[in-house]
């Protein structure tokens, strides 16, 4: 059996335009319930009022702290894209800071300030946290799942061919242990 060209152009064409659609991350069951037209903005003003919804929400990690098996991220929000790369990034000025329970081990290189996250959980009550040695009131999410790119302060697209197959950003997808 004698394979034409053109199905092997065919093929090679499918394969290079596959990576070119956005990326799903997490699961659909995961997504399943994310309320699409949360107000962040309304949320930090008024975090008690919005308890108990479903989000999807991107970040700068400013600290992480994990201790026995909790990881207290305290994020700069940031709008999540789908070009250049997809992820959370720094196109505008972050519009405040949130914190992320999460119930689950995480690497330490994945927890370092600057790394990009996104969060899928549940809004909670405001909470009382120090950030550089002063306490701060944040709205407050805890998470089923994160995902976290390792990019030290840099944003993602800046790594090369991101998304084209060759893929040297270290990230990955971290659920609860609970789920």
């Amino acid at each position: 059996m004698k394979i034409s060209p053109r199905a092997i152009v065919g093929v090679l064409i499918s394969m290079v335009l596959s990576g070119c659609g956005p990326q799903h991350i997490f699961s659909p069951q995961v997504l399943e319930g994310v309320d699409q037209n949360f107000d962040f903005t309304a949320w930090r003003m008024v975090p008690n009022a919005k308890a108990g919804k479903k989000v999807q929400l991107g970040g700068r990690i400013l600290q992480a702290p994990q201790r026995d098996g909790l990881v207290t991220m305290v994020l700069t929000q940031l709008p999540i894209v789908e070009h250049p790369a997809y992820g959370p990034t720094d196109t505008e000025r972050g519009r405040g800071e949130f914190l992320v329970y999460f119930n689950g081990k995480v690497p330490m290189n994945h927890l370092q300030p600057g790394n990009r996250v996104i969060a899928i959980g549940t809004t909670q009550h405001a909470a009382v946290v120090a950030i550089e040695d002063s306490q701060r009131s944040l709205p407050a999410l805890t998470a089923e799942c994160l995902h976290i790119w390792n990019t030290g302060g840099k944003e993602i697209a800046d790594f090369p061919n991101f998304g084209a197959g060759y893929q040297p950003l270290e990230e990955e997808t971290y659920c609860a242990a609970s789920r």
